[in-house]
């Protein structure tokens, strides 16, 4: 994985990390779009985030959060290496949501991503 669930978890759950998460998530989207990750492998399952996102967080909408990790993980197993390390670090952030502001620290991480990602060149 690229990124130690440490980092992922400082990430998420503090609010003092922002400057250090944008630029290890810009490598990161540079690194998915070498890998071969299409925009669309991931789709699905950044467009729940959105919506997710846009409900606000309470019960529902944490169930639904971990509800993403099997998405992802059939999404891994279809499209091959790129997605399984993109898995394993979202997987790593829905655990480190804890509470509403974490909950929107990790739809800035995803969205970061998906956005870095796109700015290298992915499709």
């Amino acid at each position: 994985m690229f990124f130690k669930p440490e980092q992922i978890k400082q990430f998420i759950q503090t609010d003092n990390s922002i400057r250090d998460m944008i630029r290890e998530v810009e490598k990161y989207g540079g690194k998915l779009k070498k890998d071969g990750l299409s925009t669309s492998q991931i789709r699905n399952v950044y467009g729940t985030m959105k919506k997710l996102e846009m409900l606000g967080w309470d019960t529902q909408t944490e169930r639904q959060l971990h509800l993403l990790k099997p998405r992802l993980a059939y999404a891994a197993e279809r499209h091959g290496e790129a997605v399984k390390d993109l898995k394993d670090v979202i997987s790593t952030a829905i655990d480190s949501v804890t509470d509403d502001s974490s909950f929107k620290r990790f739809c800035q991480f995803f969205e970061a991503i998906v956005a870095y990602h796109r700015a290298s060149g992915g499709k």
